[in-house]
């Protein structure tokens, strides 16, 4: 049997290139985007919710709570600028029936921010099986957006 040949065609970018550059182009704070398809925030995503303030966590988005950008098709410029809207110098959003979006300074505080946004999503649907969240107030968490400031590992970059 003979091998498949070792030669590989260059990748082509992504077709989702547009609201990466979208983002990186507008945000000197930013310096690396993940955007995936994880389960719960894109079941959320479909049925057209947010993430609302139901625990202090949802606060690594940079916000109260985790907004929905409006639908667009995946790749198109109308996508890309709908998620730099929706982000609004905050960190992470949902996109309407498609999936998340992060944004941060490096690739690692990005891949966190991803997994705490699945796992807030997480808490969210279940809670929405038993009734609903009783969500914190305004106020407490403008307190907890005050106290993540200085949130986390010393030297870590937001």
């Amino acid at each position: 049997m003979r091998r498949a040949s070792a030669r590989r065609e260059p990748l082509r970018p992504s077709s989702e290139w547009r609201m990466h550059w979208g983002i990186l182009s507008r945000r000197a704070d930013v310096y690396a985007v993940v955007h995936c398809h994880s389960r719960h925030a894109t079941t959320l995503a479909c049925a057209g919710k947010t993430v609302p303030s139901l625990h202090y966590m949802v606060a690594v988005s940079g916000r109260a709570e985790i907004p929905l950008a409006p639908y667009h098709p995946f790749g198109s410029e109308e996508l890309a600028a709908a998620v730099v809207d929706t982000l609004q110098g905050g960190y992470a959003c949902l996109m309407a029936n498609h999936g998340q979006i992060v944004a941060a300074a490096s690739l690692t505080r990005a891949l966190a921010i991803a997994e705490e946004v699945e796992e807030q999503a997480a808490v969210y649907w279940g809670t929405l099986a038993i009734g609903g969240p009783r969500l914190l107030s305004s106020p407490q968490m403008d307190e907890v957006l005050q106290r993540f400031r200085d949130y986390g590992q010393e030297g870590v970059k937001r």
